[in-house]
């Protein structure tokens, strides 16, 4: 069994990603007991009509309120999940998501996961944007724009006011999607992830796309967890290559750079889960080890990259994957001298802990991470909650890193509407949603204070 995975291919699909059903609590003390009401879900009831709710990062214990009637109907008797999760994504977001969040997400999520007393999803009203997702207080979904058919993951080269997109589609290559918001389904593939020798052998794609500005990088594995990066040149198509990388899991790139998820990297030897990097600066590219886990690391994890510059490496131990953060500054440093970060160091702290991670990406000066569940039939992804985690630069030279508080985005409160992947946009987020009118991207912003 393969043994230094912890995700599925695409967000939507986990064909073989078999160590990744985390089932263990997410550890309390000093962290905080919540983020969300999801963490409060696994505390059980605490008694006949009371429910626990997520206030302060703690889970209390509070009555059920009494029903209300919503849109002109009592009390969820049929049309909430089209009322309260329609209207409210899109136009009721800063009054009733703020409330609701606390007080009547488990009275609606309980009943309008699915039918809501005999309301189908397709009889359910969707908000254009969100479906039925629920935004919380804070952030603004803002343009929309088609996601074609088979993309996974997309990533912008530029972060210039209209970006180039490129998109990770099922057929194994990857595609030029035209620039932010002017999606257009291109028919043509640009290069394949697979190389040529590896296509007639079992292989997966890991999910991810990424770019260092210039290139852009999707990978594979193979059923022994040998694999190869496929680096898409877009300024010089004929410079593009592949790259051994074995068990490539997560990729961002910066100026420069492919930060590497993974077990190795072409030109080191060993096979150690760790961050590596991937010099692009000059040919032949250079591989090294950038970052090393904790000894009692097991797997790999989600890499992610803040808009300040901020790097996101993630690792699995047990049950939890954790996500650390590395200053700018620390990582090109390491770089430049051809060191590793330790990030057990006090400069490399740790900002979110769980049994429950999908995916990290950047979202402005901070992390989006998508929380959920894995499918015990198929390994399919299940998404319920997107948060996130502020992050800032302080310290002399900007050497290190301070964690805010965690807070909730979005809630996935029903079937209806299923979240299928996360890019960072420059300081946005742009937010793959399907349900029963499209598949569609959706910038989410920040709302000002």
């Amino acid at each position: 069994m393969m043994t230094d995975m912890k995700k599925a291919g695409f967000l939507d699909r986990a064909p073989w990603a078999l160590c990744s059903l985390l089932l263990a609590v997410l550890a309390t003390g000093c962290e905080p007991e919540c983020v969300d009401q999801f963490d409060c879900a696994k505390l059980g009831s605490p008694g006949e009509d009371k429910r626990y709710v997520c206030e302060s990062n703690r889970c209390v214990s509070r009555d059920i309120p009494t029903p209300r009637p919503d849109g002109g109907t009592p009390a969820d008797a049929g049309t909430d999940a089209g009322t309260d999760a329609g209207t409210d994504a899109g136009t009721d977001v800063d009054t009733d998501a703020g409330t609701d969040a606390g007080t009547d997400v488990d009275t609606d999520a309980g009943t309008d996961a699915g039918t809501d007393a005999g309301i189908t999803c397709a009889d359910a009203p969707h908000d254009a944007k969100l479906g039925t997702l629920r935004l919380q207080t804070g952030f603004i979904a803002a343009e929309t724009a088609p996601l074609p058919a088979g993309i996974g993951a997309v990533v912008p080269l530029t972060r210039s006011a209209t970006p180039a997109l490129y998109g990770l589609n099922s057929d194994k290559s990857i595609y030029a999607l035209g620039t932010w918001p002017d999606i257009v389904a291109s028919t043509t593939p640009l290069y394949p992830v697979v190389q040529p020798a590896d296509q007639g052998l079992r292989n997966y794609l890991n999910g991810f796309l990424a770019s260092d500005g210039v290139r852009v990088t999707a990978g594979y594995t193979l059923a022994d967890v040998s694999g190869k990066l496929a680096i898409y040149d877009t300024s010089s198509p004929g410079a593009s290559t592949y790259v051994s990388s074995r068990g490539n899991y997560s990729v961002v790139g910066v100026e420069g750079a492919f930060l590497i998820n993974s077990l190795n990297i072409e030109g080191v030897s060993g096979s150690t889960p760790a961050i590596y990097a991937l010099k692009t600066g000059s040919t032949p590219f250079q591989g090294v080890v950038l970052a090393t886990f904790p000894a009692a690391a097991e797997y790999s994890g989600y890499n992610a990259l803040a808009s300040n510059g901020i790097a996101v490496f993630g690792y699995a131990e047990g049950f939890n994957n954790y996500l650390h953060a590395v200053a700018p500054a620390t990582y090109t440093a390491a770089l430049s001298a051809g060191t590793s970060v330790d990030l057990t160091s006090a400069d490399t702290p740790e900002l979110f802990k769980s049994d429950d991670v999908l995916n990290a990406s950047g979202f402005g000066a901070g992390v989006a991470i998508v929380r959920g569940f894995y499918d015990g039939e198929d390994y399919s992804a299940n998404p319920r909650s997107v948060v996130r985690v502020p992050l800032t630069l302080t310290g002399a030279g900007d050497t290190a890193v301070a964690v805010g508080t965690p807070g909730s985005v979005l809630d996935v409160i029903d079937s209806c509407t299923r979240v299928i992947l996360t890019a960072p946009l420059g300081e946005d987020l742009l937010l793959g949603v399907q349900d029963k009118n499209s598949r569609r991207l959706v910038r989410l912003q920040i709302r000002a204070p």
